[in-house]
């Protein structure tokens, strides 16, 4: 028979105190270990270019040649996009990445107006923006988008001119690998089925990426670029909030995810 019932009460309601406080703190730690792991993937680059003076290239953006240059002539969203107007072979205009993520992803409209060859995409490992090996190098050429693997042109996917596709491409400069991807809209290029594990022209030179570039060589056809997003990182992020009157640049870290590449 139980002697001392009330001790027997107090002994019973402590440890379940204990055991309540004790599931308090593993929730807190674990909620705590699941933020700190979620923040792993900064964002580069969110621009729509509305921020730049119609007639000039980007500002602080690394230019050579004229015929690069934020427009009003054809645009997506907002008042002004990135126009690959036409330039000399080389010509480029591209943005500095400060990085130490082994993977990032660049998301853009892109329209090409006209036929024949377009703009090349770079996601440069290399420190020289100038450097064509050791990354992406993609071009849009008679409707359809290719890769150049050191000795030829390859077939990509399709891609329709005359008309605003989403791009997106991964780039894991760590493999000297990238994914592709394209949609009529954001929503239908992130949920798309890639083109996996196409291969940098060359193998990079740097564990991370550089610069981001379109690169002029050839062109005939006039491109356009608008929203471009740049992130760390293969898990897609959403961009920050713009204001109601067109796109802002902004450059902002610690930005929540659930995984990384």
């Amino acid at each position: 028979m139980n002697q001392n019932p009330y001790y027997t009460k107090s002994k019973s309601v402590k440890m379940n105190i204990t055991h309540l406080i004790m599931s308090l703190m593993l929730v807190v730690a674990f909620t705590f270990f699941s933020v700190q792991t979620a923040i792993t993937q900064e964002v580069l680059v969110n621009t729509g270019f509305e921020e730049f003076t119609l007639g000039e290239p980007p500002t602080d953006w690394e230019v050579r040649g004229n015929q690069m240059q934020v427009t009003g002539d054809t645009v997506k969203t907002g008042d002004k996009s990135l126009g690959i107007l036409g330039g000399a072979n080389d010509d480029r205009v591209g943005v500095a990445i400060e990085t130490e993520n082994p993977v990032i992803s660049v998301e853009f409209w892109a329209y090409i107006k006209g036929a024949g060859r377009s703009f090349n995409l770079k996601v440069v490992s290399d420190d020289d923006i100038a450097q064509n090996d050791g990354g992406v190098y993609l071009n849009w050429n008679a409707n359809a988008t290719r890769l150049y693997n050191g000795s030829a042109w390859v077939p990509v996917d399709d891609f329709p001119f005359e008309t605003w596709k989403y791009v997106r491409v991964v780039a894991d400069v760590g493999n000297s690998v990238f994914d592709y991807y394209v949609g009529d809209d954001r929503d239908q290029a992130l949920t798309a089925e890639p083109k996996s594990d196409l291969e940098f022209r060359k193998a990079a030179t740097n564990p991370v990426a550089q610069w981001v570039v379109f690169h002029v060589y050839s062109t005939v056809a006039q491109g356009f670029v608008d929203d471009l997003f740049i992130y760390e990182g293969a898990e897609p992020v959403n961009p920050a909030p713009v204001n109601p009157k067109g796109k802002l640049a902004t450059f902002w870290g610690d930005v929540k995810t659930h995984s990384s590449f």
